[in-house]
């Protein structure tokens, strides 16, 4: 079961803990003239302008904002490249002979792979199935 806490603009609102977030963007637009500020270290922490200063004295979130700021500058072991090994091949892909490139409509054209037209005229595809027929049946044969 989730924690409620009070809204800090309507005392009469009690919101579920994971909902806070939402609920004060809305609360805020219904009184954009309130008195209020909000924490530099937990934007759910929404106070009076009186009660600012003793609040980040308290804050359990500055903790976290603290260590982030406030690293530990000990030294470190100073860190060394991974070693280089060197590799020798004995093959020169710049040696090898010139191939041409792929095609796929040169290989088709000699595959019994069924082909069609598309973007043509009714005529055309039909003019081109018969031939794809007729190229069908002389690579099966």
């Amino acid at each position: 079961m989730s924690n409620r806490l009070q809204c800090p603009y309507e005392k009469s609102h009690e919101i579920l803990e994971w909902r806070m977030q939402f609920h004060l963007i809305r609360c805020r637009r219904n009184h954009p003239n309130a008195p209020k500020v909000v924490c530099p270290f937990n934007v759910t922490h929404i106070l009076n302008k009186a009660e600012l200063k003793f609040h980040l004295n308290v804050c359990s979130d500055r903790v976290k904002h603290d260590n982030y700021c406030c690293v530990d500058k000990a030294p470190t072991k100073p860190t060394t490249p991974p070693p280089k090994h060197k590799y020798e091949s004995t093959e020169n892909w710049d040696d090898e002979p010139a191939v041409p490139s792929y095609n796929p409509t040169e290989y088709a054209k000699k595959a019994p792979v069924l082909r069609f037209v598309s973007g043509a005229k009714p005529s055309e595809r039909k003019k081109f199935r018969e031939e794809e027929r007729a190229r069908l049946r002389n690579l099966l044969d």
